[in-house]
């Protein structure tokens, strides 16, 4: 699924304007034709209930809605009512052209700046059409539209945004002071990357994709570089395992994890892996971890300085490393041991992640992954964790880029970084927010990774499928 940012967005409006001679009125009256046709499939009953408010501002995201209002008035929704919040100064000439059309047909308009006592109509409405904003939105919403905005929130009734829910940052999925929480969100062209973090998911609602007429040249010249992961996709990429097959067929893996007061982290790194598929599974730590696993006697176990452990490291699949490992200066050399030792793929996390950080291990090999939360990216970045949560895709690619490998940075939505891009895992919920959670998730990484699935998929596979427990 591709996603765009607000300068993809534009750059394809930009090219089907300017190469393929689409100008914004033709696009303008697909996408508010378009949205019509799916608000009265969704919502007829609604449109049937009462009077139906178009609230619009005075950019083009507001003329969109001046389509909207006039294609709903002539499918027979005589009830149809333009809250106008649009300051003459700040109008747009494609405004002022589709507000000329909904006056010639007839439809009510009411000026709330004008006439604020009108403002209070807006919760009468059965149905809302949110066009106060659109992608282009990036200060606090205020004033006048902040007043509208709220009325819009304060209505009990359906409420249906075109292309951005007015507030919303459409790259970075939060809000400055307020925004419209959406029933649905019609938008155009491609979704955007603020609909999946952050605040994006809670007031985009349900979320339709309208094709526009975009030239699927257009879309081809512009290179997107985030992409969301879905269910569909994680049914694709999980392994399928053959009836005839053996454990040695479905790889072998070790897990340096756990010590002293931190063997649960261990214990379900390990335990994951086994469940996830992976034919063999040893556990390894600095100290011995056999007392821990009588009640998993499916996992082998070693301790991390066995000769005999590391005779065999040609034959290892996936390597996970860091859950209550400790952060050590015996860690760090474990990880330049893994380095030198040629294994591609292995799992950073946890305490093996903060080692790489003080003992300066970045840059890993390509093919490793690491798998932080915006606490341990902090540190990777030194930059403070809610400042991370505000722009997840830009500090995902930025630790990427530092660490020179995948970056799985871990939350609500998880976000893959690689080679400049980026993918939002499209599941999560709050269960996950307690302890124990992301050594599950490294042990389901690392068990895909020894059945040969590639990094990326191997990552948003395991989080997808996480995300859904």
């Amino acid at each position: 699924m591709r996603i765009a940012t607000i300068e993809q967005s534009r750059e394809i409006d930009r090219l089907s304007q300017t190469e393929y001679n689409l100008t914004s009125e033709i696009l303008m009256e697909s996408a508010g034709s378009g949205a019509a046709r799916e608000i009265e499939q969704a919502f007829f009953p609604e449109l049937k209930r009462g009077l139906v408010g178009i609230v619009c501002g005075p950019g083009n995201n507001g003329a969109d809605g001046l389509v909207v209002a006039r294609h709903l008035h002539s499918s027979g929704h005589r009830d149809v009512a333009v809250f106008l919040v649009a300051p003459s100064k700040k109008r747009s000439d494609l405004f002022k052209l589709q507000l000329d059309r909904v006056d010639l047909q007839g439809i009510r308009i009411i000026d709330v700046i004008e006439h604020e006592d009108q403002l209070g109509r807006i919760r009468s409405c059965s149905l809302i059409v949110d066009a106060l904003f659109g992608i282009g939105l990036r200060t606090s919403v205020e004033d006048q539209f902040a007043r509208v905005i709220e009325m819009v929130n304060s209505a009990k009734t359906t409420v249906v945004s075109l292309d951005v829910p007015s507030g919303l940052d459409g790259d970075r999925g939060t809000v400055t002071g307020i925004s419209v929480r959406a029933s649905m969100t019609i938008t155009f062209g491609l979704a955007k990357a603020g609909f999946f973090v952050n605040e994006g998911p809670s007031r985009v609602g349900r979320l339709r994709i309208l094709p526009i007429g975009f030239p699927y040249e257009a879309f081809r010249k512009v290179a997107t570089t985030h992409f969301g992961f879905n269910e569909k996709l994680a049914r694709r990429y999980l392994p399928k395992r053959k009836d005839a097959s053996n454990k040695s067929d479905h790889g072998r893996v070790v897990v340096f994890a756990g010590r002293s007061g931190m063997w649960g982290a261990g214990l379900l790194s390990s335990v994951s892996v086994y469940r996830m598929g992976a034919g063999y599974v040893t556990l390894a730590s600095f100290e011995d971890p056999s007392e821990v696993l009588k009640t998993s006697p499916e996992i082998l176990t070693a301790r991390a300085d066995d000769t005999r452990l590391w005779s065999k490291s040609s034959s290892w699949n996936a390597v996970a490393i860091g859950p209550g490992l400790g952060v050590s200066r015996a860690t760090a050399d474990l990880i330049l041991k893994l380095r030198s030792s040629g294994v591609e793929s292995v799992v950073v996390d946890a305490d093996a992640l903060t080692a790489c950080v003080e003992f300066n291990l970045f840059p890993l090999p390509k093919t490793w992954v690491l798998t932080p939360h915006a606490g341990e990216l902090s540190r990777i970045l030194g930059i403070d964790s809610k400042i991370i949560e505000k722009d997840r895709f830009a500090y995902a690619l930025q630790a990427s880029r530092l660490a020179g490998c995948h970056v799985l940075l871990k939350g609500f939505r998880s976000v893959l970084a690689y080679e400049d891009r980026c993918m939002v895992i499209m599941s999560g919920n709050s269960a996950l927010a307690k302890a124990g959670t992301g050594d599950v998730l490294t042990g389901m990484i690392t068990a895909l990774l020894a059945q040969g699935v590639d990094p990326v998929q191997a990552t948003s596979t395991a989080a997808y499928i996480h995300g859904r427990m």
